[in-house]
């Protein structure tokens, strides 16, 4: 068995109780949407390349017995992630500060892939800000 710890995944239909289609929704409808200070940094890989990743498993006898990490590799303050969104829609309002992060919350959440280079060949290929405005316009076409 191989494990896949995914991060941050985004895309196209994903439910809304998500930061990335909770972002998207509340802009397009032109709310006010509380947030946290969104200080933390996060990983955020988009769903064909998490569809990669799985494919790239199939009959690897590497990948058996191992955990291996799908991400970027390179997080993103989420302050900036909900203020690109933002930017894009040009409607909507976030209120930073209004979340408080948990006591525990670990600020910088973010993976190495070395391993997912090396066993699987695989490294993400979509461009953060090509495939969140792909994700936008479905949105927009399908709320």
């Amino acid at each position: 068995m191989t494990v896949l710890r995914l991060y941050q995944a985004y895309g196209p239909g994903q439910d809304a109780n998500r930061l990335i289609p909770f972002i998207i929704k509340s802009c397009i409808k032109n709310e006010k949407f509380p947030c946290s200070t969104g200080n933390q940094f996060r990983d955020f890989i988009h769903v064909d390349d998490v569809i990669r990743a799985i494919l790239k498993c199939f009959n690897n006898k590497k990948a058996v017995g191992n955990i291996i990490n799908i991400g970027t590799g390179r997080p993103k303050k989420v302050r900036e992630v909900i203020g690109f969104i933002h930017r894009k829609i040009k409607t909507g309002y976030p209120q930073f500060g209004k979340i408080k992060l948990r006591k525990d919350e670990i600020l910088r959440v973010y993976p190495k892939i070395s391993k997912a280079k090396k066993i699987l060949q695989w490294w993400p290929i979509k461009n953060f800000d090509k495939s969140i405005f792909a994700t936008i316009k479905w949105y927009k076409k399908n709320n």
